[in-house]
């Protein structure tokens, strides 16, 4: 029985265009939103290019309980042409922490390496995106030898406030949060920290929004010089969709986290999914956490999304007139390592006024006030650039 609810709460948590041929925020939120409507074109010289690097996706939380994951990525890849040998897949022990986890990824990369002179273009989602760049900052020779590019999606950096909750250390629920999802959310919180104290209490321990802050904040202050040669090499891929349009098995999640922690993907809030002074957002798009890698029958979107997440990287990255380096929005260096992580304490938006009975048209959602300015106010067609990608 508890396997299946751990199950449960594993997928809960978790012609060539103009200008040069690297990651820019405005090329790459363009072509995905081409792409999620069948319109991007690929052009030979830019996915023969692609074809000279190796792929490496790294999964995330519970994701030995999620068939599938990357299943569909992995096959958009190979419907470009990259040959099934050049494309590994890294698959983090979620009995474990990142910390624990460490030299296992390091023997993978190091093997992986071993295979071929290409260079990798590494695919990490959600804890594996904080895997990846953890490690990556303690590498920082294996990166510049090696890692042509890291594309973080959806990571909780800055922690999740479900693991808050789960470990009853979150912003108690009130009457902002709609009834009928208060009280789901009551329930599926009792059985996850049941399952939680007996399967992985240090695991997800370690990403609360405390735990995750301090980790970062360290790792930034021992890792200043990695940055200047990780930091070119790092793109975080974001995610912000409304609760209303998660499915029903997480919209209580999914209000609990957007009301109290601000807009989010009803997992990991939006503000929480890049690291400050390290790399760069270049798209943030309409997507619920397993969107854009794992398709499942609690998944509602369609395959577009992770078709588009794929080829806005093979455009990214195969760009042949120049390298990811030159075409980056602003250079990373040790300065801004500097500020650190944002240790700040959690604000919790104004009291919104209650809501009776169910909520059926827009005017009765409550709408919690952003955490950050750059959080977007709307959210456009599922699918589309829903917040200005340069902004960290």
């Amino acid at each position: 029985m508890w396997h299946g609810w751990a199950m449960i709460l594993g997928t809960m948590l978790l012609g060539d265009l103009p200008g040069g041929p690297g990651v820019r925020v405005d090329d790459f939120g363009r072509c995905f939103e081409a792409a999620v409507g069948g319109e991007l074109e690929i052009p030979a010289s830019v996915a023969r290019r692609a074809r000279s690097f190796r792929y490496v996706f790294v999964g995330g939380f519970r994701n030995e309980r999620m068939p599938g994951y990357f299943a569909q990525n992995v096959a958009e890849l190979r419907a470009l042409g990259v040959p099934a040998r050049q494309i590994r897949m890294i698959l983090p022990d979620s009995d474990r922490t990142t910390e624990e986890n460490a030299g296992e990824i390091r023997t993978r990369f190091l093997e992986i390496a071993d295979e071929g002179r290409e260079r990798l273009v590494v695919i990490a989602h959600s804890r594996g995106a904080c895997d990846v760049l953890a490690f990556a900052l303690a590498n920082p020779a294996f990166v510049k030898d090696h890692v042509e590019a890291l594309f973080l999606v959806q990571g909780p950096f800055g922690g999740s406030g479900l693991a808050d909750y789960v470990l009853g250390e979150g912003v108690p629920m009130d009457r902002r949060m709609p009834l009928r999802h208060r009280i789901f959310a009551h329930v599926l919180g009792r059985l996850a920290r049941s399952a939680t104290r007996k399967s992985w209490p240090d695991v997800v321990r370690t990403m609360t929004r405390q735990e995750s802050r301090a980790y970062w904040a360290e790792t930034l202050k021992t890792s200043a010089d990695a940055v200047a040669i990780v930091g070119p090499r790092t793109f975080y891929v974001r995610s912000s969709i409304h609760p209303s349009r998660q499915h029903l098995g997480r919209r209580a999640i999914a209000w609990y986290e957007w009301i109290y922690h601000g807009p989010g993907d009803g997992l990991v809030a939006l503000v929480d999914q890049s690291l400050p002074g390290v790399g760069t957002v270049i798209a943030t798009v309409e997507a619920t956490h397993s969107d854009l890698i794992h398709r499942c029958p609690s998944n509602r979107a369609h395959r577009g999304l992770r078709r588009a997440l794929i080829e806005s990287i093979v455009m990214a990255v195969g760009r042949p007139e120049a390298g990811l380096l030159e075409a980056r929005s602003r250079e990373s260096s040790p300065a801004d390592a500097g500020a650190g992580f944002d240790l700040r304490e959690d604000t919790v938006p104004e009291a919104q006024p209650r809501l009776k009975g169910h909520v059926r048209r827009k005017s009765r959602v409550p709408k919690p006030r952003p955490v950050v300015d750059d959080v977007p106010r709307a959210i456009l067609a599922q699918g589309r650039v829903v917040a200005s990608p340069g902004a960290q």
